[in-house]
């Protein structure tokens, strides 16, 4: 076990540019990791940032325009949609979920009627007396629950306040990030030597790499959005606005997200209109949303941004999200590719014994 460490050590951390390489990830993450609340905006101001970047990146190619003129006009671009969905479509939201909140007892009402339809006989699993307590315990959590979110946002006046002063910081960081990219970039190589080429060169794999998906995975869900939100008003789902938004943030987390935002879509969909065509015109409409999503636009969006295995990927939604919570759950991709692209480039010192 010994000699088995000791190559790997000398396969891979002997060269200098490698122990510098390591010494740099290792401070960032540990940067991260304790000062998480601290550098969240920034870290969302860097996003978005990499999203608009790939805008004005396009525009600078295909049309012979400074490129401080073009920032100027995607980054209000991105302000004036910023407020359309903060003004506009954000109340809506609430006012959805506040009411699928309140109509919470009369949909376990129905629930609790279906479920005693088949606990007539007494071969059942469970008893009508104990479905009726488990569905009183459910109201009055219900209860407690909306109670809870009502005294938490009164409480909450400082995190509000907090909130209010992140929205306008991270939009001028996203500003500074575009407009003086070439300054910032000039500034950090300030304080790191000439010759570490390993870091260099894992630096722009990086910037390409996850500028790539950070751009694509943005794309795919204004797409998954839209059209989950447009299909389900046509068809007149209630709560659309809001159960396509969750369609839209499910892609962030492959796999796990899919299933988790089918739950309730079923669970409006069937308490709406029980297992009528109109609930089945819902349930085929989310599937066919999922198979396009997952066979046409991931394909053409991600065909050179991400390479990984499912499990993979699961394996780091895990990881990053025990980690850093949710935070860890919703960056754990781009992490993951991180992880992927340093193995990849990382160059091993053949070991002599």
């Amino acid at each position: 076990m010994f000699r088995f460490f000791k190559e790997w050590y000398d396969s891979h951390l002997t060269d200098p540019n490698q122990v510098a390489l390591a010494l740099i990830i290792l401070f960032i993450s540990l940067t991260t990791y304790i000062l998480l609340a601290t550098v969240a905006p920034i870290l969302v101001a860097i996003i978005l940032a990499y999203m608009l970047e790939g805008i004005v990146h396009r525009f600078t190619e295909n049309y012979r325009i400074r490129r401080n003129i073009i920032v100027l006009f995607v980054y209000l671009s991105f302000l004036a949609v910023s407020m359309i969905i903060l003004f506009l479509i954000f109340p809506l939201m609430i006012e959805q979920l506040t009411l699928f909140i309140k109509s919470l007892p009369s949909i376990l009402e129905k629930g609790k009627t279906f479920l005693l339809s088949f606990t007539s006989t007494d071969k059942g699993l469970i008893s009508a007396n104990q479905l009726t307590n488990i569905f009183s315990v459910l109201n009055s959590e219900i209860t407690m629950m909306s109670g809870s979110i009502v005294s938490y946002s009164l409480s909450s006046a400082g995190s509000i306040i907090e909130i209010v002063i992140y929205m306008l910081i991270v939009p001028i960081l996203i500003f500074f990030l575009l407009f003086d990219k070439k300054e910032i970039n000039a500034w950090f190589k300030k304080f790191f030597p000439e010759k570490l080429d390993l870091s260099k060169k894992a630096y722009a794999e990086l910037d390409l790499k996850i500028g790539n998906y950070i751009r694509c995975k943005f794309i795919e869900i204004i797409i998954v959005w839209i059209a989950s939100t447009l299909l389900f008003t046509i068809l007149g789902l209630n709560y659309s606005l809001i159960l396509g938004f969750l369609c839209g943030i499910s892609v962030i987390i492959p796999y796990v997200g899919a299933i988790a935002v089918t739950i309730p879509i079923l669970f409006v969909g069937y308490f709406q209109w029980g297992t009528s065509s109109e609930f089945w015109y819902i349930v085929f409409a989310h599937i066919l949303i999922q198979i396009l999503d997952g066979n046409v636009v991931v394909p053409i969006l991600f065909s050179d941004a991400v390479n990984l295995h499912p499990l993979a990927i699961l394996v780091s939604i895990l990881f990053f999200g025990t980690i850093w919570g949710i935070w860890g759950v919703f960056f754990a991709i781009p992490l993951a590719v991180l992880v992927n692209t340093l193995l990849n480039i990382w160059p091993k010192t053949e070991y002599k014994s």
